[in-house]
């Protein structure tokens, strides 16, 4: 695809969202609709892609969106856990030989996305997955289980929120479910049962799980063999209620639990 600064431009056309789009035959024109409003487009393909151009090909364009560029830390840092990543589907803790390779499997891809601070809801994941997996289903009808170092970049590029995910997000949200006395406290309780229960469901060994990687008690552990030994699972639910203390503000959420860096809120 082509790259997001190079390849696109924006103008805001409705306010509500637009809900359809169509180009004429000539491509001249395009028509766009939302809400009571039906707005028609001129334009020009040869100016855009003359300025795609200019982007160059291959990865470069990619790679100038990425913070450093191709030699920075954060290119630096996506090699490092994509082949990471190939290590956790053999197990961290191995001592045989390792087998690294061009490609990890698409269960990989919300992890790596993870580490790299991009953090996609469920259904943003499915939609990055299937646009990998069905990315050939048109000229070869099969569908696609890996994903290469190349794709990944241009992945992340396309999909991660361009201002990060800002804290004050957090401290809102703590603001909201602490209710109407404002001080941005909550039950320990009450939050897991709104993490469990409210959005996108997650089961409680599911929750004990991502709680118990977040605050390392898993250690090195990564498959599901190495963090049994690590921790019995009947008494994961047991050491996290030892852990985290019954009120939960914003700030211990976090430094402690997400392991943000501590940062200033206006």
């Amino acid at each position: 695809g082509i790259n997001a600064e190079y390849g696109t431009t924006a103008l805001l056309g409705h306010c509500d969202g637009a809900t359809n789009l169509v180009s004429c035959p000539q491509s001249r024109f395009l028509f766009t609709a939302g809400g009571k409003v039906c707005r028609m487009w001129e334009v020009n393909p040869d100016v855009l892609h003359g300025t795609a151009a200019l982007g160059g090909s291959g990865l470069d364009p990619f790679y100038q969106l990425l913070e450093g560029g191709k030699g920075g830390p954060l290119a630096r840092e996506m090699e490092e856990y994509f082949y990471y990543a190939q290590m956790r589907s053999q197990s961290v803790a191995t001592t045989e030989h390792r087998k690294v390779g061009k490609y990890v499997t698409l269960d990989e891809v919300p992890n790596i996305m993870r580490a790299l601070g991009f953090y996609p809801s469920e259904l943003e994941v499915q939609d990055m997955i299937n646009e990998v997996k069905f990315s050939q289903y048109v000229e070869t009808g099969k569908t696609v289980t890996e994903i290469d170092l190349a794709t990944l970049i241009k992945l992340y590029c396309n999909h991660r929120p361009v201002f990060g995910l800002p804290l004050y997000k957090v401290y809102d949200a703590f603001h909201t479910l602490a209710g109407a006395d404002g001080n941005a406290q909550i039950d320990r309780g009450l939050l897991l049962s709104l993490l469990q229960n409210r959005g996108e469901h997650i089961s409680e060994p599911e929750l004990a799980e991502y709680l118990a990687s977040l605050l390392d008690l898993y250690g090195s552990a990564t498959n599901t063999e190495d963090k049994m030994a690590a921790v019995e699972p009947s008494k994961v639910g047991e050491t996290l209620e030892a852990i985290l203390p019954e009120i939960l503000d914003a700030d211990l959420f976090t430094e402690h639990i997400l392991g943000f860096v501590p940062a200033t809120v206006e």
